[in-house]
């Protein structure tokens, strides 16, 4: 492998980490939006089910305001995991890819 097959090889895995980084980042703003969301349109419609669950007084202020904060960072939180784990699977699936395409490579030489 000469220099400018490694530097090539270099820049791949640099494109492909800054994408999978992006990917992990905009799933997971993504999810905080529809989790926060959704904890929103909950408390819209039963803000009792919200004081109950949190265990909130009138005096803590707006509950819808609180519920789409929770919502925001319960949302965060699964976003990151799940396109942590879709980052991992595809990358696991590329680095098999890439073994059988080294050992076609090696029976053909």
């Amino acid at each position: 492998m000469d220099d400018t097959e490694k530097k090539n090889l270099q820049k791949g895995l640099v494109k492909t980490a800054t994408g999978y980084f992006l990917l992990v980042l905009i799933g997971s703003l993504l999810a905080s939006l529809i989790g926060g969301a959704f904890a929103l349109l909950i408390a819209t419609i039963s803000p009792e089910f919200v004081k109950g669950l949190f265990s909130l007084k009138p005096e803590d202020g707006s509950i819808t305001r609180y519920a789409f904060t929770v919502g925001m960072i319960f949302g965060l939180f699964i976003g990151v995991g799940v396109s942590s784990f879709a980052c991992l699977l595809t990358t696991a699936v590329k680095i098999i890819r890439l073994r059988i395409e080294h050992q076609k490579v090696d029976k053909n030489s």
